[in-house]
């Protein structure tokens, strides 16, 4: 069971909600962080920071940054208005919508890395095409070049030693 972290602060403006999170000694290798429009999970072992947030943001535009032993969590609002609290009342949602929303929050969290990891896997794919239409393009140059030098070269062995004078080249050219 993890220990949850109470002693957390927030701070806001009409656009931004501002989480700090206190690491507690952990590394930043070890932090684990989810974020979504209405969901909020900082897990670093034991301890987990949780926040069902009472209204959503965008999660598209949202950052974290760990250091000096703490996680600054960024989350830009939808709606530009001062909140009243971080998180829904706890009497409001009891632990089924809670799950609810956390599960969603998961889903859509996965949906988003996989989306990330097609979208990388396919700039990678591009990126290697296009090393390789550009290699084949230089190494096609490369043979033309070849086959136009032994070309001139198979030419001047069909030419006769007093041809190769450059004379003869000289009085042929006036």
């Amino acid at each position: 069971m993890p220990l949850l972290v109470t002693d957390y602060s927030w701070t806001q403006t009409e656009s931004t909600v501002y989480i700090h999170v206190p690491l507690k000694g952990a590394k930043a290798a070890t932090v684990d962080i989810v974020s979504t429009d209405e969901y909020l999970k900082v897990h670093y072992p034991p301890y987990l920071f949780e926040a069902f947030l009472v209204e959503p943001v965008h999660d598209d535009r949202s950052s974290a940054k760990i250091g000096n032993g703490v996680a600054v969590i960024t989350l830009p609002k939808r709606t530009n208005r001062i909140w009243e609290h971080l998180m829904i009342p706890t009497g409001k949602y009891d632990k089924e919508n809670k799950k609810e929303i956390r599960k969603r929050a998961l889903l859509k969290y996965q949906e988003k890395l996989s989306s990330e990891s097609k979208s990388k896997g396919e700039k990678q794919r591009t990126e290697k095409k296009y090393a390789l239409e550009t290699m084949m393009k230089w190494l096609y140059k490369q043979a033309e070049a070849r086959r136009a030098v032994n070309a001139n070269v198979e030419m001047l062995k069909d030419q006769k030693e007093e041809n190769m004078n450059p004379d003869w080249l000289k009085d042929k050219g006036e």
